[in-house]
């Protein structure tokens, strides 16, 4: 985890290289993109934080989340993992609208949380988006699982899960 300090970028001191693609891309197509996990260094403390930023179609930052619950495993003889070693996080579910409706976000690991689905549909959300990437040893199956009981608990709105499992570039992942 201490390879993600390498990749951090600065969201809010506008020198994030993630964050300007994103906006390039959604002001080109005028389009709203859910912009996945980047991890965010918040200078003035030194705290790093897994990051979704929302980018309408003008180009400009209309949300950012920092995911709530930080994900920790310990297989024996197979992954420890604790995000928390790294992370610190978020405070705040994030509900943002925008020209394709209101949106709730959450994080990877966020989903395993029913409430934070069920406190985005109260506020109105739409779409659920949560962009994530799990590991090797809890990967396809138990995702395929959690999107359909978000669903389930949902009924209205959309769950969106955009996921990938594989290694990170760190093989300690």
């Amino acid at each position: 985890m201490q390879t993600m300090r390498s990749y951090a970028e600065d969201i809010d001191g506008g020198r994030s290289p993630s964050v300007s693609m994103l906006s390039e891309v959604a002001a080109a197509r005028k389009i709203t993109i859910v912009g996945g996990s980047i991890p965010e260094m918040v200078p003035a403390s030194g705290q790093l934080f897994n990051t979704c930023c929302v980018v309408g179609p003008d180009g400009e930052i209309k949300a950012k989340h920092r995911k709530l619950h930080l994900f920790g495993i310990d297989i024996p003889r197979d992954i420890t993992f604790r995000e928390s070693d790294t992370f610190t996080a978020g405070q705040e579910p994030t509900v943002v609208d925008t020209d394709v409706g209101r949106i709730g976000i959450g994080i990877c690991h966020d989903i395993r949380f029913p409430e934070l689905a069920m406190l985005y549909r109260s506020r109105g959300a739409h779409l659920i988006c949560y962009p994530s990437a799990f590991n090797m040893s809890t990967g396809q199956l138990l995702w395929d699982l959690m999107q359909k009981s978000r669903f389930s608990y949902l009924s209205s709105p959309t769950v969106l899960s955009l996921f990938s499992v594989s290694p990170l570039p760190d093989t300690s992942s």
